[in-house]
């Protein structure tokens, strides 16, 4: 018989300190609180280079800041909105990443 082993892949949280506060509630456990563009930038890195890792959420405003990082991974990444609400931008991250992940592009 063949054997397949089964892992369970983790989500990871790179955010302020509202975020984090709010993902640990929520139960998650890879939460990184940070303070500054290198010490998300470092976070990111950390958690992508982790195989329990499968996938990345942080804030749009960190994501702006470190936009050539998360451009470099390898994992998927999440950009979700801070307490002060969405930013308005022409790069759209979610609309790039459906397009990669689907092929089709969102209007």
């Amino acid at each position: 018989k063949k054997i397949i082993k089964v892992m369970k892949m983790k989500i990871g949280v790179v955010g302020d300190k509202d975020t984090a506060i709010g993902f640990r509630l929520a139960g998650l456990v890879d939460v990184y609180e940070v303070n500054n563009k290198e010490e998300a930038a470092k976070a990111i890195k950390e958690l992508d280079e982790r195989d329990d890792i499968g996938l990345i959420i942080t804030t749009e405003r960190i994501g702006e800041e470190i936009r050539d990082v998360i451009n470099s991974l390898d994992k998927v990444v999440v950009e979700i909105p801070d307490k002060n609400g969405p930013i308005v931008r022409e790069y759209d991250p979610i609309r790039t990443l459906v397009r990669k992940a689907v092929g089709v592009d969102m209007k």
